[in-house]
């Protein structure tokens, strides 16, 4: 009797224990599966932690990011791609920032495909106070690319076939590149296809409609800066018909979600008036979210605005602090013109 009264107390006991990690396995799992903050300001565009999760083009006000990733961590610790969206926020706040290689390389196990494209992407840029390093960058891209076809494989292979296509960091290989390119873009990677686009028209080796095509592909799979390049062929009938309704409509999809190549087209078309009435006022706007977003066509049109008080009171002040971002951005001419106010 006392036997069977011990064997029924520990059958209890184990199935009281099984019930107890049943639960916490649900509750994680349902905790894994819930959207947070985190989420909605940091999301990786097109990869999202779960599919159907929020996503961020691109992260505006990185401090909110920040603190909503590390209030997720401290919640969900277990949840390795929060340590990566919140390397990303930091990144934004300060493109050197020392804690990015520690969440990165914790988080490396979990998710390894996307840690090594993340890294990839730091040595290629000389980022996160790595130095740059394009043959170190490949080296990661290439690993990334060894988890092909998983999802979040697709940064780090596209990484690696721009770099062959360029001969960067390794031996060129345009033929192998653009072949991953193409099979990353019927994926539905849209930063592929888009690349695919902008290095064919760069190599000519496709016609003016291809290329079209391909910005086509780009922007119906999400890619805002396909949306962007194809509405400038519509307004300069490149490979399709003139169509400026239409390109100013892929102007707005680009700029409200954040492509600021976008923004900086669609205050042209408010600058110019092509195919509205001028607003220089809306052009303004346009021009200085895309200038604030480093878009140097964008500074150099804002600073000759505001220089020449075209629709708007003269600002030489201010006109020369967008020339300067214009002229650290790359454009050469925007120098000139800064140094000429000053």
């Amino acid at each position: 009797m006392i036997r069977l009264v011990i064997g029924a107390l520990l059958a209890a006991w184990s199935s009281a224990a099984a019930l107890a990690q049943d639960v916490a396995q649900t509750v994680a799992q349902d905790v894994n599966q819930t959207e947070t903050e985190c989420d909605r300001l940091a999301g990786l565009w097109l990869l999202p932690r779960v599919e159907g999760m929020a996503q961020v083009y691109a992260i505006t006000d990185p401090a909110p990011a920040i603190a909503a990733c590390e209030a997720a961590m401290a919640t969900d610790p277990d949840t390795a791609f929060f340590a990566v969206l919140l390397a990303r926020a930091l990144l934004v706040q300060d493109p050197q920032s020392a804690r990015v290689i520690a969440l990165l390389d914790g988080a490396a196990e979990a998710l390894p495909a996307l840690v090594s494209g993340q890294f990839g992407a730091l040595y290629e840029n000389g980022m996160a106070g790595l130095a740059a390093s394009e043959r170190s960058a490949r080296n990661f891209y290439r690993a990334a690319c060894d988890d092909w076809p998983e999802r979040l494989a697709r940064p780090g292979c596209a990484g690696l076939a721009l770099m062959k296509i360029e001969g960067r960091g390794g031996p060129a290989d345009e033929t192998g590149g653009f072949a991953m390119l193409d099979n990353l873009c019927r994926s539905g990677w849209a930063m592929a296809c888009t690349t695919r686009a902008l290095q064919q028209e760069l190599r000519g080796t496709a016609t003016e409609p291809q290329i079209a095509q391909m910005l086509v592909q780009a922007c119906e799979a999400g890619g805002l800066l396909g949306c962007s390049l194809l509405g400038f062929r519509y307004e300069t009938e490149l490979g399709v018909p003139y169509d400026m309704s239409r390109a100013r409509a892929l102007y707005e999809r680009a700029c409200e979600g954040g492509e600021m190549h976008g923004c900086a087209n669609l205050g042209e078309v408010y600058r110019s008036g092509y195919g509205v009435a001028p607003d220089v006022p809306r052009a303004v706007a346009l021009f200085e979210r895309a200038c604030d977003g480093n878009d140097p066509f964008a500074c150099m049109a804002l600073g000759d605005i505001l220089a020449n008080g075209r629709g708007v009171p003269v600002d030489v002040a201010r006109a020369i602090v967008v020339l300067d971002r214009a002229c650290w951005l790359g454009d050469p001419i925007a120098c000139d013109d800064a140094d000429m106010l000053r």
